[in-house]
């Protein structure tokens, strides 16, 4: 650990044990193109007002603020971070600050294929794509108007470029893609992807808040087992995360899972979440959120946003709640 690192350890005060934290989830809008079962409303969400929204400077300074504090890597996420205008300006800057490590994108893949190689020269060294099935109609079922042979070019189009192994991350709903675990699972065998199955977690005013739509990580693992073989522990890829890593016999790629829900991971969870208008959030579901827009807006506060990590690192719960207080979109995964 650097020593940046060891100094956030070593002022930030709790009722816990202080993590170090690596990572910053930088979500630069709450809107989104695709409506998925899971994430919002089928109308959508009564979208932030412009002038809520950090200014991409603003959000500089809160990385330059991570930074400080040993945070390395950050995440775009969104809603969907490809209907931002001009996102390549936010990457270039945040790839000009000093000690910047990994900047990576997730998203639905919409946008994907005509941002791709301006994304890469920006600075964005790999990108995630949401991919919840490979069945078309069942695609659009999901996301309510997605089209997936989009969604497949564009992940072509950003490993072409550089952006690549894509990871893919699979939400598994039991009425939705429970039966097509083994079958997605199974591209990793010729593919160098990390495909990454992710418990449902229940969050805002989704519509599948309270169906029984959850799997736990047990039922997953165990499907793909009896129809691929067993699973071997692997090596973590670059920004895993949370993932637990295995690899089929012989595989190209890798199989990853996220159980947030049967067997949290709090007591290991390096990141902290910056939503677009200006909170700095301790958890996906229920931790503390600390507002920094008084310390970018109308003038820097430095020292203001110094403590404002210390402050949310120490409001990192132990173990989260059953249900999130905001939307996926709102939060930024």
């Amino acid at each position: 650990m650097n020593g940046a690192g060891s100094a956030l350890l070593s002022e930030a005060q709790g009722p816990r044990d202080i993590r170090y934290v690596r990572t910053l989830r930088i979500s630069v809008t709450d809107h989104c193109n695709y409506r998925c079962l899971y994430c919002m409303p089928e109308e959508g969400m009564h979208w932030l007002p412009k002038a809520e929204i950090l200014t991409y400077e603003e959000m500089r300074e809160v990385a330059r603020a991570a930074l400080s504090h040993g945070i390395r890597d950050f995440k775009l996420t969104g809603g969907e971070p490809l209907l931002r205008h001009d996102l390549t300006t936010l990457v270039a800057m945040l790839r000009g600050l000093d000690g910047c490590g990994e900047i990576s994108l997730t998203t639905n893949g919409h946008l994907l294929a005509e941002n791709a190689t301006r994304l890469r020269t920006a600075g964005v060294d790999r990108v995630t794509v949401s991919l919840d099935t490979l069945d078309p109609d069942r695609f659009r079922e999901v996301t309510r108007r997605g089209d997936l042979a989009r969604v497949l070019d564009g992940m072509a189009a950003a490993e072409a470029c550089g952006l690549g192994p894509v990871k893919v991350n699979v939400v598994v709903m039991k009425s939705l893609n429970l039966d097509e675990v083994a079958a997605i699972a199974a591209h990793t065998l010729d593919n160098r992807r990390t495909v990454r199955f992710i418990e449902f977690m229940p969050l805002g005013r989704s519509l599948l808040r309270d169906a029984d739509q959850f799997v736990p990580y047990d039922e997953i693992r165990r499907r793909i087992e009896t129809a691929l073989g067993p699973l071997e522990p692997a090596s973590h890829d670059a920004g895993s995360g949370p993932a637990r890593v295995f690899r089929l016999s012989g595989a190209a790629g890798k199989i990853g899972f996220i159980h947030a829900m049967s067997a949290p991971f709090c007591s290991t969870c390096n990141r902290l979440r910056l939503t677009p208008d200006g909170q700095l959030r301790s958890c996906l579901f229920d931790g503390g959120e600390i507002d920094v827009r008084p310390f970018v807006r109308p003038t820097l506060d430095a020292a203001g946003l110094h403590q404002a990590f210390l402050d949310c690192v120490v409001l990192k719960p132990d173990a989260h709640q059953h249900y999130g207080n905001r939307q996926m979109s709102q939060i930024g995964g």
